[in-house]
């Protein structure tokens, strides 16, 4: 008789111990959707570069179609996961603020203030030889596709325009 309620105690003992495994297992992957922040996400065709917000609700920033970089090993996988990155931890450090336009390496970048008409901060991607900053800086976000009023501080193409950017985050 001892040995059945040995045995009883060590088979409850085992279920309790696998029914916490699999709560706290449950747990951790539910917090992992709704983990904010910027991810590359590689599931569709096109790789883009995603934003999770609070809610766990993911919006497109970044669509990357260009194959321009392929030649210097820059497929467009490979700068959604860079940018992803650099975006999560510009993020982070409290530096996304603004997105604008400036130079490095003398070649013309799109990248990170952190106040209006500021420095740049942090490169988030270079462009293309010969492409049109200020069309591609208004024209970058996927979620800015077919909106009248982006939050911007510019007036006219002449003036480089700062995109205000941490209120979406």
């Amino acid at each position: 008789m001892k040995l059945l309620n040995f045995r009883d105690k060590f088979q409850f003992t085992i279920l309790a111990i696998a029914s916490t495994v699999i709560s706290i297992s449950s747990l951790n992957s539910a917090q992992a959707q709704t983990e904010k922040g910027f991810k590359c996400d590689a599931s569709e065709s096109i790789p883009t570069t995603m934003y999770y917000n609070s809610q766990g609700a993911k919006e497109p920033w970044i669509k990357w179609v260009s194959e321009h970089f392929s030649d210097a090993n820059w497929s467009p996988l490979s700068r959604c996961q860079a940018v992803s990155d650099r975006l999560e931890e510009y993020r982070l450090d409290g530096k996304l603020k603004y997105v604008t336009l400036g130079m490095q390496n003398q070649q013309q970048i799109i990248c990170v203030a952190s106040y209006d008409n500021g420095p740049c901060e942090g490169l988030v991607y270079t462009l293309k030889p010969g492409q049109d900053g200020i069309a591609a800086l208004n024209n970058l976000f996927a979620w800015g596709s077919g909106q009248q009023n982006l939050d911007s501080s510019y007036e006219s193409s002449s003036i480089i325009p700062y995109i205000k950017v941490e209120d979406r985050l």
